[in-house]
């Protein structure tokens, strides 16, 4: 197995990216760990992409490693004309270019398709939204929290009907599958621009990346029949199949039971949990009689996992063929031998402050990455960007001194 620290199956292929924060951001992480030349363009001021302010614990930001992991950054100021020019000398010879701009700021900093079209007809251009390209919140911004969480209809979903509130979102879990919606579509447009010479205009939001998330509880809704309502979020005492259920042990950890299909597994199940009586108990002998005596079977059940602790658990059910899980804490999950063994979580490269990153959730060709190229400083590779580009050292003292770069 070759170690790593990115892909080649996207090398050659240059991105230019005008984004901030995680959505758009992390399908540029991405495609740097697939091979990609990403350039990520952040303002002069303020430090650049807000997210570099949030989220800091000790020497390292995670947040931002996830986001940009493996770019390089160029400080511009793309309002002013020299920063505007540099923005377009940058994506004449790219592949792609990548803003989360509203379509109003992109108007008016001339950064829309025509005008990056105008100096590159054959590139592919993404644009990165909250709402959709279309409708009455086109030009609303939005936030993953917000948009994906409560408007495509997660919090609600996920608030049991006693809930004093609904539940808080684990960050960027919209943004991130975002971000991978739209690296995927932009391999996909690099394919159909090879095979055809055509490039295409994506879109990707937060809104429809949330949907998609929802898809199997929003088509039970949209096609309401006699089992919608098998969608509908109850009481764990009222899970119909009281084998799909939540379990909490006697320390006070939780397990996943997910036995979907558990007649095959009731007799097995009732041995591991050392309840033999139970298999021909004529309440609970199939799964019609289960799900009729639901309740009763989950308070059952409630006693015999609150009896024992996490680990005497685990150990008993190693053999049980059905599946289930624990409720692993987050700590739990970083060192999950599972995880490990997978290379899904790996180093970030030296030097630097001990860091570790998720990797993007695909490997190629039998190989995984070993370490991941760390995010760049705030405008770290301006210069080296622009010279690259035909730029002087006298023509980038003089952005300097317009403002127009750092």
């Amino acid at each position: 197995m070759t170690e790593q620290h990115m892909y080649n199956v996207l090398a050659g292929v240059k991105v230019v990216e005008v984004s901030a924060w995680l959505f758009a951001p992390s399908c540029g992480a991405i495609l740097a760990d697939w091979g990609a030349d990403v350039i990520k363009i952040e303002h002069v001021t303020n430090g650049g992409d807000p997210y570099r302010g949030f989220f800091h614990t000790g020497p390292v930001n995670p947040t931002i490693e996830l986001a940009n992991r493996g770019k390089r950054s160029v400080a511009v100021d793309v309002s002013t004309p020299g920063g505007h020019d540099v923005l377009l000398r940058l994506v004449a010879d790219a592949d792609v270019f990548v803003t989360s701009l509203l379509p109003g700021s992109r108007a008016r900093l001339g950064i829309d398709v025509d005008d990056v079209r105008a100096v590159n007809p054959s590139i592919i251009y993404v644009r990165a939204s909250g709402h959709g390209p279309q409708g009455p919140d086109a030009e609303t911004p939005g936030y993953d929290a917000a948009v994906v969480w409560a408007r495509a209809g997660f919090a609600a979903f996920l608030t049991p009907p006693d809930a004093p509130q609904p539940p808080p979102q684990p960050g960027g879990v919209g943004d991130c599958v975002g971000g991978l919606t739209g690296a995927a579509a932009i391999a996909a447009a690099l394919f159909k621009r090879e095979r055809t010479g055509q490039p295409s205009e994506v879109d990707i939001s937060l809104l429809h990346g949330g949907v998609w998330m929802n898809a199997t509880v929003l088509m039970m809704a949209a096609n309401a029949g006699p089992e919608g309502s098998l969608m509908q979020l109850t009481s764990r005492r009222e899970m119909r199949n009281p084998l799909c259920n939540t379990y909490k042990t006697k320390d006070d950890r939780w397990l996943a039971m997910v036995v979907i299909q558990p007649d095959p597994f009731w007799h097995t199940f009732c041995e591991h949990i050392d309840r033999p009586d139970l298999i021909n108990d004529p309440r609970f002998v199939d799964f019609e009689a289960r799900m009729a005596n639901c309740t009763e079977l989950i308070d059952l059940l409630d006693e015999v996992f609150g009896a024992r602790t996490l680990d005497e658990w685990r150990d008993r059910l190693r053999t049980f063929e059905g599946v289930w899980a624990v409720n692993q804490l987050p700590d739990e999950v970083v060192e999950d031998p599972q995880v490990i063994a997978n290379g899904y979580l790996v180093p970030g490269e030296e030097p630097g402050p001990p860091l570790t990153v998720v990797t993007a959730p695909a490997q190629f060709d039998g190989q995984r990455l070993t370490t991941l190229r760390r995010a760049p400083e705030h405008g770290q590779h301006t210069e080296e960007v622009l010279l690259a580009c035909g730029y002087s050292w006298d023509d980038i003292a003089e952005l300097k001194q317009q403002g127009a770069v750092i």
